[in-house]
């Protein structure tokens, strides 16, 4: 695989073995061999998260996804509001992965932890020059889609009067 066009992120500490062990933890990644993996761990920012950082604000963009290697997360939409606990391995975010939306929650960890941010621009660039890869996404993506919706139309007889 060529690596032309594809840039580190500067100061990662995470060995690429590591962040490829996380990788492949991930259903979203199943369909990438491990020159894929190698290239995305390459071009990842790692993140360290004492308690209490902010990972990211609801409304914010970050440009990818994150996918926590270690430590716990907590997801909430406002004060008051459900909060989820997010354990490894976790992706976060995939949709920013291929679109430019704002972040529905604000993510906080609740003790340290270690998060690699997976670039769009990188992500769409091996999509791109890996079709195969791109259409195992996409069938992942809908999957997930399916089973989403399909869970809130069960909910649906529990609100109808």
């Amino acid at each position: 695989m060529a690596w032309i066009g594809f840039q580190p992120c500067p100061g990662a500490a995470m060995d690429d073995e590591t962040a490829m062990a996380a990788f492949r933890e991930l259903e979203l990644f199943a369909h990438f061999n491990d020159e894929h993996l190698r290239l995305l761990a390459f071009v990842c920012q790692e993140q360290r998260l004492m308690a209490g950082d902010v990972l990211s604000e609801a409304g914010a963009s970050v440009g990818g996804a994150h996918v926590l290697v270690s430590g716990q997360l907590e997801a909430g939409s406002g004060e008051g509001g459900p909060r989820y606990r997010i354990t490894p391995p976790a992706l976060i975010g995939e949709i920013g992965l291929m679109l430019d939306k704002p972040r529905a929650t604000t993510i906080v960890a609740t003790r340290t932890s270690s998060v690699l941010l997976v670039p769009r621009e990188a992500f769409m660039k091996l999509l791109r020059t890996h079709p195969e890869l791109a259409q195992g996404v996409a069938d992942t993506l809908r999957g997930e889609l399916t089973r989403y919706l399909e869970s809130i139309a069960t909910l649906g007889g529990r609100f109808s009067s």
